[in-house]
């Protein structure tokens, strides 16, 4: 139910508010609703004006009330007499000021997805689907919902003649919570369908997540993503090797930026960065038109020459952690997420001595990063002593909070902060030690078929 966002409850949806509680009760019989309202808290009336008109009986009794009381009173007669209308209407007042958007787009993108599964497993489909969308019950042909492939209806068409597409949030994650449910499908059927519906549901940043088990089986209850960064990558200055590059804005509008000197001594990733991350196949195609180089092979192998280089003037550790990386994941081949080295995730684009010694930004420089998807961005550091110590070796504590908190604010922003130290990622453990943290990392956040690649 599409509410308008430009106009306040009380200029359009608090009459429509009072309407759908008058139609909730109007099922009330005339001679049982004065009772029904007095236990309720209305006003007290008599039999005869109820049947005179139900509606008009509620509508007089609540169209003074304030807009909060208004909005109690609707729920506590959602409660006492369940309405799908009267609930749709309040879950579209309720996601309407959270300000938080599941698209046309994603729900289609979804509805088109199931068109591929049996929805709801063994469980008779009709009353099934009734259970979501109550007011649905003509007969109707179900096609892959029943699993009769010479049925005219798909799923989406079933779906959206249900009201998938114009039906609340709410009501939309019900159902999509549903047919993940351990009553509907069990373990591996169950991770490939929540597999599948996260591909879509993150893009509005919203993920299936666990949150409770029932006879063994897991259950999945869609829930807020928290943990990704807002916004689209638009700069990826990387790979520093030298002087600090000089940047200007190119066009302050749309933040095209243009480095004017020291830009031998950096890559500049400058290509789209979708909604499935940085890749290294990614790299390897832009650098190999950067370069004008005819094949890819020839091109990986100059782009890690590059990349290394960058680490190698750093630290051994780090220089440890860039080789593993890519030499022990190398069977994701092109869909391994790009282990990016020496990024400028913080610029100022003074120097030091221009600021007379004031330090505004805190690491303008990350050791690596890797972006996962359109909102999982992994910070990677490896800490040596100028992490917590003075230019003259002396151990600060000043360093210290500086370094700790430059963290707080970049998880604020929702960047994952993993830390290394110097001497963990050196000697003879050091590999077992990155590679074992790197699989539990992609365990995290790769999907399940690319992680499938990593056990052949």
């Amino acid at each position: 139910m599409k509410l308008k966002e430009s106009k306040t409850l009380a200029e359009v949806d608090r009459p429509r508010l009072i309407d759908q509680i008058a139609e909730t009760l109007h099922g009330v019989k005339s001679h049982q609703l004065p009772s029904v309202c007095d236990r309720l808290g209305l006003e007290p009336g008599t039999p005869d004006e109820a049947f005179s008109s139900k509606r008009s009986y509620v509508k007089n009794r609540i169209k003074t009330f304030s807009n909060s009381d208004l909005l109690q009173f609707a729920r506590r007669v959602g409660r006492e007499h369940p309405s799908f209308a009267l609930s749709e209407f309040l879950h579209a007042l309720d996601e309407h000021m959270d300000g938080f958007t599941l698209t046309d787009i994603t729900r289609r993108s979804i509805l088109t997805a199931l068109n591929d599964i049996k929805l709801f497993g063994e469980l008779e489909p009709l009353s099934t689907l009734a259970k979501v969308w109550p007011h649905y019950s003509q007969p109707i042909d179900f096609g892959a919902v029943v699993g009769c492939p010479s049925s005219p209806k798909s799923n989406q068409e079933v779906l959206e003649e249900a009201g998938a597409m114009s039906c609340s949030r709410t009501t939309f994650f019900r159902f999509l919570e549903f047919i993940v449910s351990p009553n509907v499908r069990r373990k591996d059927d169950c991770a490939t369908v929540v597999e599948l519906l996260n591909q879509y549901l993150v893009l509005d940043g919203f993920c299936l997540q666990p949150t409770g088990v029932l006879s063994g089986h897991p259950v999945f209850t869609i829930e807020r993503k928290s943990d990704g960064v807002s916004g689209k990558p638009k700069n990826l200055i990387f790979a520093a090797s030298g002087p600090k590059p000089q940047i200007v804005l190119e066009d302050a509008i749309n933040n095209d930026i243009k480095i004017t000197r020291n830009e031998e001594f950096c890559l500049v990733y400058d290509l789209p960065i979708g909604v499935d991350g940085l890749t290294k196949g990614d790299l390897i195609a832009w650098w190999q038109d950067r370069e004008n180089i005819s094949d890819e092979a020839t091109a990986r192998k100059s782009l890690y020459k590059r990349l290394l280089e960058s680490v190698e003037k750093v630290s051994q550790g780090q220089v440890n952690v860039f080789k593993t990386y890519y030499e022990q994941f190398k069977k994701l081949g092109n869909d391994l997420p790009a282990l990016i080295p020496e990024v400028y995730l913080h610029y100022d684009p003074y120097t030091i001595n221009q600021l007379g010694g004031v330090k505004r930004l805190a690491r303008q420089r990350m050791d690596f990063l890797i972006l996962f998807n359109s909102t999982t961005r992994v910070v990677i550091e490896v800490d040596g002593k100028q992490h917590f110590s003075t230019s003259d070796g002396k151990a600060s504590l000043n360093e210290y909070a500086n370094m700790m908190s430059a963290d707080r604010e970049l998880h604020l922003a929702g960047y994952e902060v993993y830390r290394f130290g110097a001497n963990e990622v050196v000697g003879e453990e050091s590999t077992e030690l990155i590679e074992r943290f790197f699989l539990k990392l992609m365990k995290k956040h790769l999907a399940k078929t690319t992680l499938a690649e990593l056990e052949k």
